[in-house]
């Protein structure tokens, strides 16, 4: 019988096994998989987080140039007030009761790829929801942060279809909760003709190629529009795919001059971000996507 010390020793003296290259592999591609998923996970935190940072400040950034840009264009006699409520404009459309909704005509003069030409407020989104409202619906546009015009379609107040992209997820995702709009819920759009009142009265889910929801008449390509004004918001769906997209229909039923008052809901939210109505002094404290309210 071997003392202790004996089998201590024999097992010490016995060799190491060598890794066999099965397991060598085993090991090294063990090690590459925690790799890729830590490069995950800081790709995820990048485009989803900081993503949003920059988008913020760029929304910010468009929101300051927006209300200063309408606050100085007050001293243009085409802002001034009219009897007839066109503001000395041509008449482009009308509301359903009649009433007339003069052209766009300084929104047009100002426009630029890229550019800020309006603002617009969805109560539904949050007490404090503002998207900047940019020319162009490329990536560089809408990686800004706010929603992107649409070219081909046209502009507030013009009859036909204003309709708008945004992303719902990374980049600000200004249209993450754009599934939540009922009928009948207001979108305001506020430009430097005047504010506008939208009223919701549809959302459906189309596939990507189904461009007739940006027709004049959504839906039916080559029809007459005739005096009716629509707004359309498109984004990704569902929330974490583009397989398919997000529509929302809106039709004008308002709107008001910038020589008057804006609406109660407008003035409201310019009055807690201490952001000016036209004619009144810019002031800081703007919001950006991130002071939306809950969601």
């Amino acid at each position: 019988m071997r003392s202790p010390k004996a089998s201590s020793a024999a097992q010490r003296a016995r060799p190491r096994r060598r890794p066999t290259a099965f397991s060598r592999t085993i090991g090294g591609f063990g090690e590459l998989l925690i790799t890729v998923g830590i490069l995950g996970i800081l790709f995820v935190v990048w485009e989803v987080w900081w993503t949003g940072l920059d988008a913020n400040r760029d929304m910010q950034e468009a929101e300051e140039g927006f209300y200063s840009s309408v606050d100085a264009g007050q001293d243009d006699p085409v802002a001034a007030g009219g009897d007839d409520g066109l503001d000395g404009r041509e008449q482009c459309g009308s509301l359903p009761d009649g009433t007339a909704v003069p052209c766009p005509e300084r929104l047009e003069e100002g426009l630029e790829e890229g550019g800020t030409m309006a603002m617009i407020y969805a109560p539904r989104l949050g007490e404090s929801w503002a998207a900047p409202v940019r020319e162009g619906v490329d990536q560089a546009t809408l990686n800004a942060g706010g929603v992107g015009h649409y070219p081909q379609t046209q502009l507030p107040g013009e009859p036909g279809n204003f309709a708008v992209a945004g992303h719902r997820l990374t980049y600000g995702d200004i249209l993450r909760d754009q599934d939540s709009f009922q009928t009948g819920d207001p979108l305001y759009v506020y430009s430097a003709d005047g504010y506008y009142t939208y009223e919701v009265t549809e959302s459906l889910v189309v596939q990507p190629h189904e461009s007739e929801v940006l027709a004049p008449v959504p839906g039916a390509p080559g029809e007459d529009p005739e005096d009716a004004s629509i707004m359309t918001l498109t984004t990704c769906h569902p929330l974490f795919s583009n397989r398919e997209r997000l529509i929302t229909h809106a039709e004008l039923t308002d709107f008001t001059p910038l020589s008057e008052q804006p609406p109660d809901a407008v003035a409201e939210h310019l009055a807690a971000q201490d952001a000016p109505a036209a004619g009144q002094p810019l002031s800081s404290g703007l919001s950006t996507s991130s002071e939306r309210g809950p969601r």
